[in-house]
């Protein structure tokens, strides 16, 4: 659009068909009609038979046809209210600028051009008459070209929209508002994408609202990416995110951003193989050659150094949940190529030695080099494939992509937690500098897979009932365990340590594997009821892993709620199932009590120790993530003794859903208090008595409505309580040993 159109466009007749096609669609009465007209009185007069049966199929057909008008009325609407908004402010903004002009002496010409008054009288001999003006005009110039170029791209996208609602078909109203069939779609987003670095904010808004409105759709998704190809797709969505990510305005970033989650969605969509259509196996193997491939995205005076393909994908990675047989050669090869040459990512993206300050697509908020957190993140919201990485044996690739080996040793759990310099988890951020160990942000990821492994959910859903623990996932706890529970383990996820990023996940592995925790913790009890296969852990390394991750209030109170749940119900199970112990009742609630008392003494004593020899502040951390974490106490319940009390025939409801004092008193057993006197001993004391307590409340809530005998029912809480405190002075002295 040039200066004469814009100037002299008919804005208020956009703006009076935008009214026309908005006040169509509030009044719409179409669909109203049919049904009170046509269907109710025909589903009312027992019409029957085969033409009956073509009549509702023809009424059918006309019903959805309307259906499909309303939303492509509702979508033209839309890109005509749109295109008159954009428009219109365009023409504000060149009227703007004229006044400018105008205000300043000067003059616009029909051509949009900016004219100043030639000099007269002292004003001849004045060297910086013409160097005012000229500034001026070259100010009121740009502001005309900024209004063209805005009023040009809107024109641009409603023409595109306006094509894309009404569609191509000729015969029938388009069911969806964004276009025709998703192939169609697809191809409109295509010839967005391929603008690369030459996209304009409006069409790179454009191709993130169909990416948005189509991510989920199977057709639309396959043929986006076969359309693009893997390398095509890597080349002109690097350009476009580089160079609009860093030279565009804030409001083109975020929508980047958005674009980049949407264009992670849809590749989980194109890659899901147990649906059709998906991407070939070709396309696949031709992602990983082009991940190990390095591009130049940008003329060279803007390029900052050549990125891996893998660099370019890293943060498309971080959304959707996606099927194992694509992600898992993915992040394969990629752990490979980094243990082959750790520094590689930085070197890729250097350019005179100095890394780029700056890749959009490259780690959060446009920090880091290295692709692999971008990698891990994917498998923290893709739990079967993240089980499949760390638990099944290794596929080896070749530089280009290819299978060179199969069945092999699988070592990615060690290799991902060296603790030494050149690790695989290296990174480079601008305001940090380098990090030859393990970073924060890959050390987080990888506590997100790891999380998304062993619970069998993503890392970031938390809430909700627990998946049962298979076989494979309970190795990887196990193999975790052993990892971080010995040698060097705890020392990595104290505070200052490499991996402590890693704790808030640790936290939600250990209260999703309580039963096992408290049943390595108390080694020849072999009762305690498990939620799913068994993960067989070590003794010594869970309890030294129990005193690692004390020290950290988040996973505190993750493991804190879960502990005393676990305990809670396992004690209430008990009770409803009293005939089966027999003369034995009284041993097992003090078996049931102890191991959790012991994971009690574990916690409450090292995070005491942390908040005393810390800072008095970080009482207050610690206490609301127990108070934060009750929703864990409820999953740990339901998935320990939920079901089993559903399942007896005359069960109290209160069992089925425990009454919320029995959550409080959980936390309010975990809370800590260090302003006493005699810290040592009331710290203790506090500990100790709460914990006791919270064993008592759940015996005698258990045995609400049982008619028994209160000496004898307080026999049985004061035996469960006196179990807990056996239990916890053991985890107390063993936590002193451990921190001798």
């Amino acid at each position: 659009m040039n200066f004469e159109e814009l100037r002299h466009a008919q804005i208020s007749s956009l703006d009076t068909l935008a009214g026309d096609y908005e006040a169509m669609v509030r009044n719409w009465g179409f669909s109203t009609e049919l049904t009170g007209d046509v269907i109710t009185p025909l589903q009312g007069s027992g019409w029957s038979g085969q033409a009956a049966e073509a009549a509702a199929q023809s009424i059918t057909n006309i019903r959805n046809e309307i259906d499909a008008a309303f939303e492509e009325a509702s979508g033209i609407a839309k890109a005509l209210r749109d295109a008159h908004t954009e428009i219109a402010g365009a023409r504000s903004d060149l009227e703007a600028a004229i006044r400018s002009a105008t205000d300043q002496k000067m003059t616009v010409d029909s051509g949009g051009s900016v004219h100043w008054p030639a000099a007269t009288g002292p004003e001849k001999n004045d060297p910086e008459y013409a160097t005012s003006y000229r500034n001026k005009a070259t100010a009121v110039a740009e502001a005309i070209a900024k209004a063209l170029a805005r009023a040009s791209e809107a024109d641009a996208a409603a023409a595109t929209a306006l094509a894309a609602d009404t569609g191509s078909d000729r015969t029938a109203f388009n069911k969806k508002p964004l276009g025709g069939a998703a192939e169609q779609e697809a191809k409109q987003a295509v010839d967005l994408m391929r603008l690369g670095d030459k996209a304009s904010p409006t069409q790179i808004q454009q191709l993130e609202a169909l990416l948005k409105a189509h991510s989920g759709d199977r057709g639309f998704a396959t043929a986006f990416y076969t359309s693009l190809g893997p390398e095509g797709f890597l080349k002109v969505y690097g350009s476009m995110a580089e160079y609009s990510g860093y030279y565009g305005s804030e409001a083109t970033k975020k929508i980047l951003t958005a674009m980049q989650a949407d264009l992670g969605l849809t590749l989980a969509t194109a890659t899901n193989g147990d649906k059709q259509p998906h991407l070939t196996e070709e396309w696949q193997a031709g992602l990983r050659k082009a991940g190990a491939t390095q591009y130049r995205l940008l003329p060279e005076q803007l390029q900052g150094g050549n990125p891996y393909g893998y660099q370019i994908l890293s943060n498309i990675l971080r959304t959707g949940t996606y099927d194992p047989h694509f992600l898992n050669p993915i992040v394969e090869h990629m752990t490979q190529l980094s243990a082959e040459n750790p520094g590689r990512w930085e070197d890729a993206v250097s350019k005179g030695g100095v890394p780029i300050a700056e890749a959009f697509f490259l780690g959060k908020d446009g920090s880091g080099m290295n692709p692999l957190s971008g990698a891990l993140e994917g498998l923290g919201h893709s739990p079967a494939a993240a089980t499949k990485f760390f638990h099944d044996p290794a596929t080896v690739y070749n530089e280009d992509g290819t299978v060179k080996a199969t069945g092999q040793l699988n070592t990615y759990l060690k290799q991902l937690t060296g603790a030494g310099v050149n690790s695989i988890l290296q990174d480079f951020q601008p305001d940090h500098g380098p990090h030859f160990t393990a970073a924060p942000q890959e050390a987080l990821a990888l506590g997100h897979a790891l999380e998304a492994a062993t619970t069998g959910r993503p890392y970031d859903v938390t809430d909700g009932p627990m998946p049962v623990h298979t076989t494979e996932m309970s190795a990887v706890m196990k193999e975790v365990t052993d990892r971080f529970g010995n040698t060097d383990g705890p020392g990595l996820l104290k505070k200052g340590g490499l991996f402590e990023n890693m704790d808030s996940s640790f936290g939600h592995m250990m209260a999703s594997y309580m039963g096992d925790v408290q049943t390595a913790v108390d080694h020849n009890n072999h009762a305690l009821p498990l939620n799913g296969a068994a993960a067989s852990l070590d003794q010594g390394a869970v309890q030294k892993l129990l005193g690692a991750l004390g020290r950290n209030p988040d996973a505190y109170g993750t493991i804190a709620q879960a502990q005393q749940a676990y305990t809670t119900a396992y004690l209430q199970d008990i009770m409803s199932h009293k005939d089966r112990y027999g003369e034995l009742f009284g041993e097992a609630i003090t078996n049931a009590s102890r191991p959790g008392g012991e994971v009690a003494g574990i916690l409450t004593a090292v995070a005491t120790d942390e908040v005393y020899n810390q800072k008095q502040q970080e009482m207050a951390a610690y206490n609301k993530s127990v108070d934060d974490k009750v929703g864990w106490a409820k999953q740990v319940w339901t998935a320990t003794a939920g079901k089993a009390f559903g399942e007896i025939p005359g069960a109290d409801k209160v069992l089925a859903v425990p009454t919320d004092s029995i959550f409080k008193l959980i936390a309010d057993g975990y809370h800590i208090d260090t302003y006493a006197t005699d810290f040592a001993a009331d710290s203790y004391n506090n500990g100790r008595n709460a914990a006791a307590g919270a064993a008592e409340a759940a015996i005698k809530e258990a045995a609400t409505g049982k008619g028994l005998d209160q000496v004898y029912l307080e026999t049985l809480a004061t035996t469960a309580a006196n179990g807990t405190k056996q239990g916890l002075a053991d985890g107390v002295v063993l936590t002193r040993a451990i921190n001798a």
